[in-house]
């Protein structure tokens, strides 16, 4: 799973909680300590039902169809004016400016040139 870097900024005893137990259970790095803490965290079953439904509040629902009874009539409307645009597809790339390597032309390019 791809991970993203962050910055966190933590207490002087936590940072030093946090090394410590990386280095207690020979952990890679403190990125990978607090990673597997906010894992178990996360999939332990002791997150609070307000977290877990974090979505909550972030749809609006119209107040003329509050059971959403047609919501189905509505997004089949939408994908089918999504399917009726036209779209756009070539059998050969366009063109490229002069100089430029080109799919298939069987040129190399200026710096893969030897000798």
């Amino acid at each position: 799973m791809p991970k993203t870097g962050i910055s966190v900024t933590l207490d002087d005893t936590n940072l030093l909680w946090l090394k410590s137990r990386t280095a207690a259970v020979k952990g890679k790095s403190l990125s990978d300590t607090l990673d597997s803490l906010v894992t178990a965290a996360r999939t332990g079953g002791a997150t609070p039902l307000a977290a877990i439904r974090s979505i909550a509040g972030t749809v609006d629902i119209a107040s003329d169809d509050p059971n959403l009874d047609s919501a189905d009539d509505h997004l089949r409307q939408l994908f089918d004016a999504s399917l009726s645009r036209p779209i756009v597809a070539r059998e050969t790339p366009p063109d490229l400016s002069p100089g430029l390597k080109t799919w298939g032309s069987g040129k190399k390019s200026r710096g893969s040139r030897r000798g």
